[in-house]
C-alpha cells in the first residue's frame, strides 16, 4: 500500500479555497517529469558541492572562510528547494 506524501505547505499556501490548493496539488503532483529532473539537478549540484568543498587546496585560500559561507548558502537553498520536492519520492 502506498501512501502519498503531502506536499509543503508552501505550494498551497497562496491559494485561499479548498477547491483551488486540491486543484493546484494535481497540477504539481502531475507534473513529475520538469519536476523529477529537477530533483535530479539538485542533487547533482548538491554532490558537486560536497566534492569541491572537501578538496584540500581549499585550505590554501586566505579567504577560505569566506567561501566555506558561501558554499553553505548555496547548499541551504538547494537543500530548501530539494525538500519542497521530497513529495516525489512518495
Amino acid at each position: 500500500m502506498s501512501m502519498k506524501k503531502g506536499l509543503a505547505a508552501d505550494w498551497t499556501k497562496h491559494l485561499k479555497t479548498e477547491a483551488e490548493r486540491k486543484e493546484f496539488e494535481a497540477a504539481v503532483r502531475h507534473d513529475t517529469l520538469v519536476l523529477g529532473r529537477l530533483a535530479v539537478i539538485l542533487e547533482e549540484k548538491l554532490k558537486n558541492l560536497d566534492r569541491e568543498e572537501l578538496t584540500s587546496l581549499n585550505y590554501e585560500n586566505p579567504s577560505w572562510a569566506y567561501k566555506q559561507a558561501h558554499i553553505n548558502g548555496i547548499r541551504s537553498g538547494l537543500t530548501t528547494v530539494r525538500q519542497l520536492l521530497s513529495f516525489l519520492k512518495s
